[in-house]
């Protein structure tokens, strides 16, 4: 083993990938190696004893390069330990029914991997670098702007990661 983790996302506005640096950064403490990389900018995952993934919520789904990601490389996915995290406006407040919309929403990525650990996160809502129709949306659904993200349990989350890989040198 080489003690490389690979912490992977897909994002629309940089929300999650907000949270995967500071995963990313969280790891890198306990002395693992990093990389922090877009999910469209992976070809070869064979270097890393471990993957975090991690996506938004849109329309109550991964986004599709995220799916695409996990479907692409399932097989060296099932090789390793996988965490991953699922970030969403509604996860502001972690009401048990909002949670379980959360967790039906990595079914699919589960018809592939089955991940050591899975955690849902707030994320971040600027309708100033949305798209009219995203902003449209947020609009209509009385979204409020804000960022939600709660660094202190996305350190926590990634510390408890760590903790799981040892011994990964």
């Amino acid at each position: 083993m080489t003690g490389r983790v690979l912490v992977c996302y897909a994002t629309r506005y940089g929300s999650t990938a907000g949270i995967a640096q500071v995963i990313g950064e969280e790891l890198e403490k306990s002395g693992l190696r990093v990389d922090v990389i877009n999910v469209l900018e992976i070809e070869d995952i064979g270097p890393y004893d471990a993957i975090v993934i991690g996506s938004p919520l849109y329309m109550g789904k991964w986004l599709v390069e995220a799916r695409d990601f996990v479907q692409r490389f399932k097989h060296p996915l099932n090789q390793c330990p996988v965490f991953v995290f699922t970030v969403g406006y509604s996860l502001k407040d972690p009401a048990r029914e909002n949670i379980k919309s959360a967790e039906e929403a990595l079914d699919t990525v589960r018809l592939h991997i089955s991940p050591s650990d899975a955690a849902f996160f707030a994320g971040m809502v600027n309708p100033d670098i949305m798209s009219v129709q995203d902003a449209a949306i947020t609009r209509m659904g009385r979204v409020d702007a804000g960022d939600f993200r709660n660094w202190g349990r996305i350190r926590e989350w990634a510390a408890n990661i760590t903790e799981e890989l040892q011994p990964l040198p």
